[in-house]
């Protein structure tokens, strides 16, 4: 899909939506990808501008993240929002906890595999193995060039030997391997639909999504949407669902402020004193 750059025009037509479902990415999104994923903090600024957005009239926030429900939370840390953690398996919706069953079901295997990869990989220096308790990351961001290949085949070896591969898939990402359940809501996608089937039930009626993320597993969300609804990728892609683009997480900062200001011209009766 061709992207649109966005501009004022677009922000005017966003701003102005009565009921809006603002469902955000983390890393890479609100925050610059760094080296290792424990870095990656929000800005005072960035929590500032999302706590002034979440409190205006008819406007919600969630963050979905392939981080564990409990790990985005904390860096996020604004109790208004609604949060799905590993990719739709776990979620705080409407402030009620829930796990997806297959999450469960398939913990022990995920801890497991989780050892065994660190096992197969200890001698690759700067590979991290990330158990999310539902799923897990083997990164490989820090791993030297000549070395990536090398991981990648140590990692295919250990997927072939693991025998509960079949309940399983992996999804790569930004200089990552995810694997994940291959059954219940294990991508964004899924998750992004129980988040607004959920709100639109319990809250509100003509709710319009606008969701923003930078990475492959974004795509499955930028799919799901219909299409009054807003598509934002964070960097310019030829090949992505997104019907629009942001340069950076600061140029996402600046996107939410202007948000802001617009929406409090459309509604002024509505703006924060």
């Amino acid at each position: 899909m061709k992207q649109k750059k966005i501009d004022p025009s677009v922000i005017k037509k966003i701003a102005g939506i009565k009921n809006l479902y603002l469902v955000l990415d983390y890393d890479g999104t609100l925050t610059p990808i760094v080296s290792q994923p424990s870095q990656a903090k929000l800005t005072s600024g960035m929590r500032t501008t999302l706590k002034i957005l979440s409190g205006m009239p008819g406007i919600k926030i969630a963050i979905l993240s392939g981080r564990s429900l409990n790990d985005v939370e904390k860096l996020v840390g604004l109790d208004s929002f609604d949060y799905v953690g590993n990719h739709g398996l776990e979620r705080k919706i409407q402030s009620v906890v829930s796990l997806d069953p297959y999450a469960v079901k398939f913990r022990e295997f995920i801890s497991r595999f989780t050892e065994e990869l660190k096992r197969s990989l200890k001698d690759i220096p700067r590979v991290l193995v990330e158990d999310k308790t539902y799923s897990l990351s083997a990164h490989y961001r820090n791993v030297a060039s000549k070395n990536i290949a090398i991981a990648r085949r140590i990692f295919e070896k250990a997927w072939e030997n693991f025998s509960a591969k079949i309940f399983f898939r992996i999804k790569p990402g930004k200089k990552v391997w995810e694997v994940r359940p291959a059954y219940g809501c294990s991508d964004k996608g899924g998750a992004l639909g129980l988040l607004s089937g959920w709100v639109s039930k319990t809250k509100r009626k003509g709710l319009t999504l606008v969701y923003v993320g930078d990475d492959v597993t974004d795509e499955d969300a930028f799919k799901a949407l219909k299409k009054s609804d807003f598509s934002i990728r964070v960097g310019y892609s030829s090949r992505t669902a997104a019907r629009y683009w942001l340069r950076s997480p600061a140029e996402v900062a600046v996107f939410l402020k202007r948000l802001i200001e617009a929406r409090e011209r459309i509604f002024p009766d509505n703006a924060q004193r």
